[in-house]
């Protein structure tokens, strides 16, 4: 009697426990898989499948979108606002990691019987050529039962019954999500692009510096040195041709960029294999081997191209003049007629773009200039930059704008032998009175970074009655403005505070975060902080700031993104090591600028040293 009790007891305790899990999968719905959920989560369910529940948040949006881009995590840097750019009309990113043509075939035919659709842009890259999975079992792969034709009471079966561990994964995630978070973590539901804005904001400076960094994320993804799925991949590329032209709807197919790492596994005789199993059903554009090949700057990893190329692909495809498109990148193959591997490598190898498209920039830091006190750190005797100008001027360097230097990364605008920069930071009266006249006779252009909150402050740090070194205002500003040769750049509205002469405490001495502020809380100040320099940059007559210059060189990756976020192109540290590799295309290489401090007791041999040593 007692073991029947005890059997009772076990089966009962199993039954609750089942029905427990099966109402935490239908409430907490970790995957999306049904309506009315209590934790409506988008990006959750997106990260953790995105075939089941991008198919899923598309169908409850039936009409906002009209345009859809398709392919594996290669075609995750393929921009919906980019393209829409270009082609008008409401683009979705539908791209789904570990994804083949398998399911690109059946997630075209379902979004075709979904309603009218524009346009189609499909990516494919080398994994479509050798990595067909076929059907899973795997949850967090299954797609949605309408894309795949299985029965809707099955499909609901597997995530009623699926782990709990997912749900709690779920409940975690969303108690302890952060504002920022991992690159390639979490998808963003109103685009379906991953969510990049850490990688998008980091520092890109020279090749061997970001190899440094990221060799690793640069190995052979697979050993295999053939590419046995190119048949069936070429068959479900005809199969969604022919479904596309008979819906009315265009087509664009896209060869993505592949790096070196991947091309250098495969003889030329395979890669040409894949490019004419291509031509034979379809148009294509070939962007496989291209200048991009040989700079893993322009990808995240071995098979992920970074935003800033899928944006040249798109500019190179849609013939955008405003671009500066590299040389011997892209072909566009007509049905029958392919590209040749070997040519391909060739061009790319040869393309000026290697040659032309980069640039090393050293950039000097000055702050005060005054005759009639000692020099320091931060404040120079008149003559000393006087004579070092002329030194620059005598050795054939050319001072430029940050104005040229963006128009170089995005246009490709040719830039003068020897480049290099002038910056002072804070804003003072004496860079007017001192400098100025210096840079004017010599034709040199020099960039100020102002303090918003001090700008026409002469007297008074602030409203304290507290003595301040001099700042220039509208007069000074107006003049150096329309001399063409000054700019004004942003050292931040207020936070770079000095804490004896503030009354509250602490003081933001710089953009660093208070210890034990939270995240939310610091981007908002990021933001108010920029918005108030735009304010009293446009009250002055000064042009919206695109170029910031951290005080005390002083950062975080959440300042990067908020800055980046607020419009801001350039940012500058106070590294000196840092040698400036300025790349067309890529706006990284715009962000962490180093600069050098100039000291009293450097030498003009030690300058002359500093430029040679980080100019080509």
């Amino acid at each position: 009697m007692q073991g029947k009790k005890w059997l009772l007891t076990v089966v009962c305790a199993l039954l609750l426990v089942a029905v427990v899990c099966v109402a935490g999968n239908r409430l907490i719905d970790p995957f999306g898989a049904f309506e009315n959920s209590a934790l409506q989560w988008d990006a959750y369910a997106q990260t953790l499948n995105p075939r089941n529940s991008k198919a899923i948040y598309i169908s409850e949006r039936r009409g906002m979108y009209d345009s859809f881009v398709i392919g594996s995590s290669s075609a995750a840097s393929y921009l919906p606002e980019t393209l829409e750019r270009y082609c008008g009309g409401s683009f979705y990113n539908m791209f789904h990691y570990g994804a083949d043509s398998d399911y690109d075939r059946e997630l075209v035919r379902y979004l075709l019987e979904q309603g009218e659709v524009k346009r189609i842009v499909l990516v494919l890259g080398l994994s479509d050529a050798y990595a067909l999975h076929g059907k899973t079992e795997d949850l967090t792969s299954k797609p949605y039962y309408k894309v795949s034709g299985e029965s809707e009471t099955v499909y609901k079966l597997r995530f009623l019954l699926s782990s709990p561990s997912y749900a709690v994964e779920k409940l975690t995630s969303l108690l302890g999500d952060t504002e920022l978070p991992q690159p390639f973590d979490v998808f963003l539901p109103e685009s379906g692009t991953y969510d990049k804005r850490v990688r998008d904001a980091e520092s890109i400076g020279s090749m061997a510096d970001y190899m440094a960094l990221h060799g690793d994320d640069f190995r052979a993804e697979t050993a295999d040195t053939t590419l046995p799925d190119i048949g069936r991949c070429a068959e479900n590329v005809a199969a969604i041709r022919e479904m596309c032209d008979g819906a009315g709807t265009e087509l664009t197919v896209i060869l993505s960029p592949f790096c070196r790492e991947q091309i250098e596994q495969y003889d030329d005789a395979v890669l040409n294999e894949f490019y004419r199993a291509l031509a034979d059903v379809t148009d294509y554009w070939n962007f496989s081997i291209s200048p991009l090949t040989y700079d893993e700057r322009f990808f995240y990893d071995v098979t992920h191209t970074r935003n800033a190329a899928a944006d040249l692909v798109l500019a190179r495809i849609f013939d955008d003049e405003s671009a500066r498109v590299p040389d011997a990148f892209g072909v566009l193959c007509r049905r029958g007629e392919c590209a040749d591997a070997a040519q391909l490598k060739a061009a790319a190898e040869n393309s000026a773009f290697l040659q032309s498209g980069s640039v090393t920039v050293p950039i000097l830091l000055y702050h005060h200039l005054d005759p009639d006190q000692p020099e320091s750190d931060t404040s120079l005797h008149p003559e000393t930059f006087e004579r070092q100008m002329r030194l620059l001027k005598e050795h054939g360097y050319n001072p430029i704008s940050f104005e040229e230097l963006i128009a170089f990364e995005e246009h490709g605008t040719p830039l003068p032998e020897k480049p290099a920069m002038i910056t002072f930071d804070d804003g003072y009266t004496s860079n007017y009175t001192y400098a100025y006249p210096v840079l004017r006779e010599l034709g040199f252009k020099a960039t100020i970074f102002a303090i918003g909150c001090s700008i026409g402050h002469d007297q008074y740090y602030k409203d304290t009655q507290h003595a301040l070194t001099p700042h220039f205002g509208q007069a000074e500003i107006t003049e150096m403005l329309s001399s063409g040769l000054i700019s004004i750049g942003s050292h931040t509205y207020d936070m770079h505070q000095w804490q004896p002469f503030e009354e509250l405490a602490p003081a933001r001495e710089n953009m660093l975060p208070f210890s034990g502020e939270s995240e939310t809380d610091y981007m908002d100040a990021v933001r108010n902080d920029a918005a108030l320099e735009a304010e009293t940059f446009a009250a002055f007559g000064i042009p919206t700031p695109e170029v910031i210059a951290f005080p005390e060189g002083a950062h975080t990756t959440l300042t990067d993104v908020v800055l980046r976020e607020c419009g801001y192109k350039v940012t500058l540290t106070t590294e000196e090591d840092r040698v400036n590799t300025v790349v067309v295309g890529l706006p990284q290489t715009l962000i962490g600028l180093g600069r050098m401090t100039v000291l009293p007791n450097m030498t003009d041999a030690q300058l002359l040293q500093y430029l040679d040593n980080r100019a080509k």
